[in-house]
């Protein structure tokens, strides 16, 4: 069983074609910037558990719109937190022959978590900061764990389509991004990196729970931000998609 948050349906922001996402509770991350506060602690009165056979028929029902490309994913919170309690509904539903995805923060360095990702079809990780120091300041840990399930993806093979987020005064300085272009212009499995910018609708819902807004008054990051951060990229690698 797993700690489900909530479920979208008819999905297209997380993975290819139309998706299932399962949105799973709690995450060790309190990334400033995050939309989705309500998944950070474990306890969440909304929050349901769930079993395989529960994701498995909820697939069933959506399997016709899924075409070719479409299927399953598993976001968060982090995923992977509950490796062990997902593993085998992974299984279960790659034995039905679901496209899986898993998005992630890549902190999670168990064995289950490495298994999972490598049952799944794509991965989605993201890449905070290449900044050690500053990473700690954005999400409250640093990235050496980022750097190691992106060698381990890269190990084995698995395709992934990293993100990073562009957050005007953190993660949008022009030398941290050309440190971000060498270091993905050496990834092989990578896909793509996708740039999304900052945007601040994780504001209403902390203000539900009674908690401040870390980057009050911080302005969206806009188109122009995001071309800067892409022509920076663009020297490195041509495999640069603008989200947003």
């Amino acid at each position: 069983m797993i700690n489900v948050h909530s479920i979208e349906t008819f999905a297209t922001q997380d993975g290819p074609g139309v998706r299932l996402v399962v949105f799973l509770q709690w995450c060790m991350f309190k990334c400033l910037y995050c939309h989705n506060p309500d998944t950070i602690p474990f306890e969440n009165p909304s929050a349901k558990l769930m079993s395989a056979d529960d994701i498995l028929a909820l697939a069933n029902k959506q399997r016709g719109y899924f075409g070719k490309n479409g299927g399953i994913t598993f976001s968060g919170g982090e995923p992977l937190i509950q490796a062990k309690e997902l593993l085998p509904i992974v299984k279960k539903l790659k034995s039905e022959w679901y496209h899986i995805c898993i998005d992630t923060n890549c902190f999670i360095q168990t064995p289950e978590a490495r298994e999972v990702l490598a049952l799944a079809d794509l991965i989605l990780p993201d890449i905070k900061h290449m900044h050690p120091l500053k990473h700690l300041k954005l999400v409250g840990q640093k990235n050496d764990n980022t750097f190691s399930t992106l060698a381990y993806l890269e190990q084995i093979q698995k395709p992934y389509r990293l993100r990073y987020v562009l957050v005007p005064g953190y993660s949008d300085d022009p030398e941290d991004i050309a440190e971000l272009g060498k270091y993905v212009s050496t990834l092989k499995s990578m896909l793509r990196i996708e740039l999304l910018p900052y945007h601040n609708l994780g504001k209403e819902k902390r203000e539900k729970m009674w908690r401040k807004y870390p980057l009050e008054g911080l302005a969206a990051a806009t188109r122009e931000d995001l071309d800067k951060a892409k022509a920076i990229l663009d020297r490195y690698t041509d495999k640069v998609f603008l989200r947003g």
